[in-house]
């Protein structure tokens, strides 16, 4: 039997979700497709957001979703240098990401929306003005297709955007349960770093993105910390920025499919989400008053944080030239100099308002003339900077 729905969401991501909880909040006939079994599944994501961006996603930052409060962050150089930023101005937390997708599928759930799992979007065909969708169950009828279904989608944008990870969830008896861990080392990868995210007193999630052996590399690192793995997840991450079109047609992209992840940290629950909830808003009102209400949304969402990712793309081109030679002298910089300082009130969404911030420490930008083979980039860097 044909069903026919007012909106089809694929992906029971975030993004996904949030679309679909706005859509069947102002009344229209949703259902999302989510191909794994659970939502929420697997836990791909490190899971670090801001505490201020739950009130933009409409959520509750209850402690069922929370895992721990962050209050430090330590960055560690090749050579062992260590700076240590207070982060408690940020409000950042480590989550329980299955349960923060619950969390949005309950909401969309509680607003008329049908949050079915294992159910895979098999293809999709635009025909008279309908979205004409095969599944692994049967055939749907809609008039738009919300696409939320992440890297699989993204890669056949920006194939030159995905970075390989490896994740693991340890037992990690030395950790601090408030302090993040970022080691910054091109012997373990050139184009990332290695982190350790607390989510509990003794465990952690531990992982290494970037080109080459990595899960040798982590297995490696978490043998010196004496940690034992209970799962193991790879998968990859979109940091080649947003894709260029958010609409095709009847077709709306959200979410990590359309690149809506930070290109430095690939961190999407912030910025993917809104663009579902903006994704889903806009929808609401094409369906209402006609298909131009749709150009509000890449308009809306590019406003918001289009600017902060150009900073952010050219921070990793940046990032990718230096060596472990430019990264002590980095470190050494930072640490000579108020940065630090200048750094603890920090956004934790916004990298490029972070970026400006350094502009009035003091000899910090002539500091930088040090690091020659990126000369070039960090100047057109900062003038990007001073004109947005």
């Amino acid at each position: 039997m044909l069903q026919e729905y007012d909106v089809v969401v694929a992906g029971g991501s975030i993004s996904g979700l949030a679309s679909a909880r706005e859509l069947a909040g102002r009344g229209y006939n949703v259902i999302v497709l989510e191909e794994d079994m659970e939502i929420g599944t697997p836990e791909k994501c490190g899971g670090l957001v801001s505490l201020n961006s739950f009130s933009e996603l409409a959520l509750a930052p209850s402690e069922r979703i929370i895992a721990q409060h962050i209050e430090r962050a330590i960055l560690t150089s090749p050579s062992g240098k260590e700076i240590e930023m207070n982060v408690k101005g940020a409000k950042v937390v480590s989550l329980k990401r299955r349960e923060l997708d619950k969390a949005m599928a309950t909401a969309a759930s509680r607003n008329g929306a049908v949050v079915q799992t294992g159910i895979r979007m098999n293809n999709f065909i635009e025909r008279d003005e309908t979205q004409h969708i095969e599944t692994s169950l049967g055939k749907i009828q809609a008039k738009y297709l919300v696409d939320a279904r992440g890297i699989s989608v993204y890669k056949s944008f920006v194939p030159e955007g995905l970075l390989p990870v490896a994740q693991y969830e340890v037992y990690l008896p030395d950790i601090q349960a408030d302090t993040v861990e970022v080691h910054v080392d091109k012997k373990l990868s050139k184009e990332y770093f290695l982190w350790v995210i607390p989510i509990s007193h003794d465990t952690a999630r531990v992982g290494i993105a970037g080109k080459g052996q990595l899960a040798t590399k982590l297995e490696d690192y978490l043998s010196k910390r004496k940690a034992s793995v209970t799962k193991k997840i790879y998968h990859s991450l979109a940091i080649g920025g947003a894709i260029k079109n958010f609409v095709s047609g009847r077709r709306i992209i959200a979410g990590e499919a359309a690149g809506q992840t930070k290109p430095t940290t690939a961190g999407g629950i912030y910025t993917a989400g809104l663009g579902g909830r903006m994704a889903g808003k806009y929808l609401s009102d094409a369906l209402q008053n006609g298909y131009k209400e749709l150009d509000g949304y890449q308009k809306e969402w590019m406003g918001k944080f289009g600017s902060d990712f150009a900073i952010q793309s050219n921070l990793r081109k940046i990032y990718e030239d230096l060596d472990n030679e430019d990264i002590d002298t980095l470190f050494s910089i930072l640490k000579s100099s108020r940065a630090v300082e200048a750094l603890s009130d920090a956004s934790f969404d916004f990298h490029g308002a972070d970026l400006r911030k350094l502009f009035d420490v003091k000899d910090f930008l002539k500091s930088l003339n040090v690091l020659g083979r990126s000369r070039t980039r960090i100047k057109a860097l900062l003038q990007l900077a001073v004109s947005i």
